[in-house]
């Protein structure tokens, strides 16, 4: 009986140290999948934004540079391959936020200020984030040192994470440019795990003109390939202008 009684107890206690061990791997991430070749994975990412048609995009800039004609805080909108792009957006004019509308078609760039559209240039260019070598794909393809593949998500969709450096020449599609020559800054990437396509580029440092160390800027794309219609406004004039004059 004391026999039987001791097997029991044993029998029990291994079951315990058992499960234990199963929650430890799982909490460990023992059922995450494994991560991929970065290399191939940057690849991978680059070839599924050049079959893209159309995409929505959101940027969120925190410690805005205020060199550039009309610094973007936010912008909330659509881009149409190769050259089209309507958004909302909020931007530093003369020391104070305000909210404007932006057009860009072809060579074209106009933004709704002050309850007027004008033609104006320095802004978002739909051209070169939908040019394999100076957008999106590019700014992927020249991400320096890689890292390797973090499990992650974007707004709650499955990516696998990249970082490294990267020179801010590739950036001049989405800050407009300004930047000195030579700079590179910190930038990691959101890659889809089932569509292998970015789902969100995050950039720290001096990207535009006026951007501090501190500068970063968040790029989420998402809606691929959704059927999107862009026109440019019916009455766009020269003036007023977009100098900008400091508030008192």
């Amino acid at each position: 009986m004391r026999s039987q009684r001791s097997m029991l107890l044993f029998f029990r206690s291994w079951m315990l140290c058992l499960a234990g061990l199963i929650l430890l791997v799982t909490a460990c991430g023992g059922s995450s999948s494994t991560a991929p070749d970065v290399n191939q994975l940057i690849k991978d990412a680059q070839a599924a934004i050049r079959q893209v048609s159309s995409y929505h995009f959101k940027l969120v800039t925190n410690n805005t540079g205020t060199g550039a004609k009309l610094p973007i805080t936010s912008a909330d909108g659509d881009i149409v391959v190769p050259d089209k792009l309507k958004a909302n957006a909020n931007a530093l004019f003369a020391g104070n936020n305000v909210q404007v509308q932006i057009i860009a078609i072809g060579n074209q760039q106009y933004v709704l200020l002050f309850g007027s559209w004008q033609p104006t240039t320095g802004l978002l260019d739909p051209r070169t984030l939908s040019d394999p070598q100076k957008g999106v794909a590019a700014i992927l393809g020249h991400i320096q040192n890689p890292s390797v593949a973090g499990d992650a998500n974007a707004n709650g969709r499955p990516c696998w994470n990249v970082s490294g450096k990267l020179d801010s020449t590739y950036l001049a599609g989405i800050t407009g440019g300004g930047a000195p020559a030579g700079t590179t800054d910190d930038i990691s990437a959101c890659i889809g795990k089932s569509d292998k396509l970015p789902y969100q580029i995050i950039i720290k440092g001096v990207a535009a003109a006026g951007d501090t160390s501190k500068t970063v800027r968040t790029f989420t794309l998402s809606n691929f390939g959704e059927q999107v219609t862009i026109v440019a406004p019916v009455s766009a004039t020269s003036t007023p202008s977009l100098t900008q004059t400091a508030t008192p």
